[in-house]
């Protein structure tokens, strides 16, 4: 018997298992100790491209949806620097999310 998991997206019960929901049809990216399929993801690698040439700018937020705070990197030009270096450690470190809370894959 499998165990049963809450869909990450619209919160339906599926088997743990299922690398899609049977509801809403989005992708689960389970870890593989439940038998998801770890795959290689280009979007972490690209947002740290982002943010360390155009990231005082906050581009790499606008690009992932969190339009607000990259308007305030704008303005700001990164906090002075400082938000812009926060962001891309957090990139690098692959704790970064976009503005549905889906963290983007690790660099390394």
């Amino acid at each position: 018997m499998n165990p049963s998991v809450f869909c990450r997206y619209c919160g339906e019960h599926i088997l743990a298992t299922d690398s899609s929901c049977k509801y809403c049809r989005s992708e689960q990216h389970l870890p593989s100790v439940y038998g998801g399929v770890p795959k290689n993801n280009a979007q972490g690698i690209f947002a740290f491209i982002y943010c360390l040439f155009l990231g005082v700018f906050g581009v790499h937020r606008f690009v992932y949806g969190k339009r607000g705070s990259g308007a305030l990197m704008l303005i700001t030009l990164g906090g002075c620097g400082i938000w812009w270096l926060a962001d891309l450690i957090t990139i690098l470190a692959g704790k970064f999310e976009d503005a549905d809370g889906n963290i983007l894959s690790p660099i390394f």
